[in-house]
């Protein structure tokens, strides 16, 4: 197989459509990872970071709480980046498209975690910023708001078919001048 097969199997709109879809997937599951231990963000958000650290010592169970909520915290993103992989693969190998597509996907999410992307505080601001909309609801409340506008989002850009149309039409119309 030569690597013209390869690349011409590749649909880059569409690459460009899921990409953006993890980012919100990702994001999504970032939100709903907060809502592990509620209680530790309210803290935060009472005491600040080391008065907090101070009231928690008090509790005989900090220790695990904390490196439960950190690591809960921590995984979010892969957790995010493999859920929106794999609805990506299964959508690729649904419409037939080669799934080195979805491969691709995969690496640039990854690449994004890796490099930081989402610990940029604009992108906090930018996209954590729905709760806005209710400010007189309960913190955890606030988090199930932004997750689920999140990945109703992600959601969106996955199964619509005006996105699917648009990337799937413009390799339609590659295809027939090739012949």
């Amino acid at each position: 197989m030569k690597f013209q097969y390869f690349t011409d199997k590749i649909i880059w709109r569409i690459i460009i459509v899921h990409i953006f879809a993890i980012f919100f997937t990702i994001l999504a599951a970032k939100q709903f990872a907060e809502l592990n231990d509620i209680e530790i963000i309210k803290l935060l958000d009472k005491y600040g970071a080391e008065n907090s650290l101070k009231e928690l010592r008090k509790e005989p169970d900090s220790a695990s709480r904390i490196a439960y909520y950190l690591f809960w915290k921590g995984i979010s993103e892969v957790i995010g980046l493999l859920i929106g992989f794999v609805i990506s693969l299964i959508l690729f190998i649904k419409k037939k498209m080669f799934w080195l597509n979805a491969l691709i996907v995969f690496i640039v999410g990854l690449s994004f975690i890796k490099i930081g992307v989402f610990k940029n505080q604009i992108i906090y601001r930018l996209f954590f910023s729905f709760d806005d909309l209710f400010p007189n609801v309960e913190l955890q409340y606030k988090f199930v708001i932004n997750g689920t506008i999140l990945l109703l989002f992600a959601l969106f850009l996955f199964f619509n078919k005006w996105t699917s149309n648009f990337a799937l039409n413009y390799s339609m119309r590659k295809e027939s001048k090739m012949a």
